[in-house]
């Protein structure tokens, strides 16, 4: 199942082929790139309440961040669990209240030392969010 984040659409600018709509999740802002002609069908306007979908393996997870970085969308959070499987990882990272999943490798799990408590910063790249809104 995928991560369900709920905000508020903040800013859109449309181009010929794509939008870019600007989400605000809760204090984090959020950059998703659809297609200008989903935003068009979807009737997406500045102040919409809008659910953003994130699939496990789209997040990537980070420790002790620092420096430049082309993706977008980055929210700190705290490991509160973490269920190992045979080949991958579930890690749940609560951030603002509300708590989402990462799926890693069993691999990156290990090198990273990830533990329940810790601080992690949670990235997505723009084009990797998916946007639904209520009719």
């Amino acid at each position: 199942m995928a991560n369900r984040l709920c905000g508020t659409i903040v800013n859109i600018t449309q181009g010929q082929i794509h939008a870019h709509v600007q989400i605000l999740w809760k204090d984090i802002p959020l950059s998703v790139i659809i297609t200008r002609a989903s935003c068009e069908d979807m009737h997406l306007s500045v102040g919409d309440i809008i659910s953003v979908l994130i699939k496990g393996t789209d997040i990537m997870l980070a420790k002790s961040l620092s420096g430049m970085l082309s993706a977008r969308n980055r929210a700190r959070g705290i490991v509160r669990q973490v269920i190992q499987g045979d080949v991958l990882s579930k890690v749940f990272v609560e951030s603002q209240g509300d708590m989402f999943h990462a799926i890693i490798t069993n691999t990156s799990l290990r090198e990273m030392n990830l533990q329940e408590g810790e601080e992690v910063t949670a990235i997505v790249k723009s084009t990797e969010l998916i946007l639904s809104k209520e009719i």
